[in-house]
């Protein structure tokens, strides 16, 4: 992916990952109550990245909001033009992501930066 090479990607694997740029992407933004941090791993972070999503309890903004603030996590959409027709179309795609890097979580390959996540 194509991107901006920061400290601020919250996924990791041997080294940080690299988020695309704003301009390439719709990003859907899940918020998480602090007290996560200390009772949930990150397949269960992944697990209510995937259920908010699921119950549109996101905001679609047009940059990643883990660059400007914590307690949240963005998932970059590609490709789907903005628009609040799109919201629906998203939000599947932003889901289809999360279940990926659900995934990824369960195998190892990668993990959460929780320094990016949580204060």
């Amino acid at each position: 992916m194509a991107g901006r090479a920061t400290g601020r990607c919250p996924f990791m694997a041997r080294e940080r990952l690299v988020d695309p740029e704003d301009d390439e992407a719709l990003w859907v933004t899940v918020e998480f109550p602090e007290a996560m941090k200390f009772t949930h791993t990150d397949e269960q972070l992944m697990d209510w990245v995937v259920h908010q999503i699921g119950r549109a309890g996101t905001s679609i903004s047009a940059c990643a909001q883990h660059y400007q603030r914590h307690l949240c996590l963005s998932l970059p959409v590609v490709g789907i033009p903005r628009g609040e027709e799109h919201n629906d179309t998203v939000r599947d795609q932003a889901k289809t992501l999360a279940l990926w890097w659900h995934g990824e979580i369960m195998t190892g390959r990668v993990y959460l930066d929780r320094s990016v996540i949580f204060p």
